[in-house]
């Protein structure tokens, strides 16, 4: 996880619950299930916020209709839901972050499969990722106009709402950032509840500008601030 890249395995298409959902929902439902991985692969050990918000958020990035989300998640055995702290894992981000090392949690129903460890692996970049933060990086990276920045360097969006400092400019003055989308949302898709919980889980220096200056190079900073002159 910590190279930016995810394990895929060579024979996924064989994999029990892989081939029945291959059988029922195709290609797409393929892409759709890589997709849902994506997203766990950027939360905290693989668990995801599961509320009709973020399967919301799936959907519309997905370009699926919501249905299609929580059908792939819940009837095919490939995720582990937990209803009561409302979020959800999969079996292959478990095996990304745990290598086997720990079963899924016993609060959670639905028992892991398991897969045949000698099967051949193939490795699926998933995004340029910073070394020592674990998260993705954009083309380019704000603020824009619409955001503000304090004296003491902490990103805002236009609506007042914290914003990381890896996020991409905020492009629309209607959009508002969701933590737990990583991603510019319009204010129907927030979970507030969500959103506090996911604030309450980063650390302070994720919403500070300077943080950028510490961790990317030189020229990443030229680009930030010619970026900012331009707006």
């Amino acid at each position: 996880m910590n190279s930016g890249f995810l394990k895929l395995q060579r024979n996924l298409l064989s994999m029990p619950g892989i081939a029945d959902m291959y059988s029922v929902e195709g290609a797409t439902g393929l892409g759709l299930y890589v997709s849902i991985n994506l997203y766990l692969s950027h939360c905290e050990g693989g668990w995801g916020v599961y509320t009709g918000t973020q399967m919301t958020v799936l959907a519309v990035e997905g370009h699926r209709r919501r249905t299609e989300v929580k059908r792939v998640i819940n009837d095919y055995g490939l995720f582990v839901v937990d209803d009561k702290e409302k979020r959800f894992t999969s079996h292959w981000m478990q095996q990304q972050f745990n290598k086997g090392a720990r079963k899924l949690r016993q609060s959670c129903g639905t028992p892991a499969r398991t897969y045949n460890p000698r099967a051949e692996e193939i490795e699926l970049d998933i995004e340029k990722e910073n070394k020592e933060k674990g998260t993705k990086v954009p083309d380019m990276i704000g603020p824009s106009a619409y955001e503000t920045v304090s004296r003491a360097g902490l990103r805002c969006g236009k609506h007042g709402e914290p914003v990381p400092w890896w996020a991409p400019p905020q492009q629309d003055v209607y959009s508002v950032w969701s933590l737990v989308a990583d991603a510019w949302v319009t204010p129907s898709q927030i979970d507030s509840q969500a959103e506090r919980d996911k604030h309450q889980a980063m650390q302070p220096q994720d919403f500070m500008m300077k943080t950028a200056w510490e961790l990317l190079p030189e020229d990443e900073h030229n680009r930030i601030q010619d970026y900012a002159k331009r707006q």
